[in-house]
């Protein structure tokens, strides 16, 4: 079933340490890959930038290192960061779980 919707990136947000955001900032996000591996909608590819200190636009931490890449679809049953050095790398990546997504562009 195909959605227009496009995910929003805030959803999956861990908000703080642990879920605290009195405790600090979060490291990473949650992984979510409720969908089955014969999965054959539309994904969401996105680069997410950093700041100097390794952080996203949520306050989030991810370091530095190879460029970071959110995927997602619009129904929340796949929700998940990856590190590649090129969309297409993040695609390539991607389709080792689910070989039939289609990409937004």
């Amino acid at each position: 079933m195909a959605h227009d919707t496009a995910p929003n990136y805030k959803t999956n947000d861990s908000r703080g340490w642990c879920g605290d955001p009195r405790r600090g900032a979060a490291l990473g996000r949650p992984t979510v890959q409720d969908a089955p591996t014969d999965f054959a909608d539309k994904l969401h590819l996105r680069r997410v930038r950093l700041d100097s200190g390794g952080y996203d636009l949520n306050g989030t931490y991810f370091g530095h290192g190879q460029p970071l890449y959110w995927c997602a679809s619009a129904d929340g049953s796949v929700d998940f960061m990856l590190r590649a050095h090129s969309r297409d790398e993040a695609k390539a990546a991607v389709r080792e779980r689910y070989p039939h997504a289609h990409f937004f562009r």
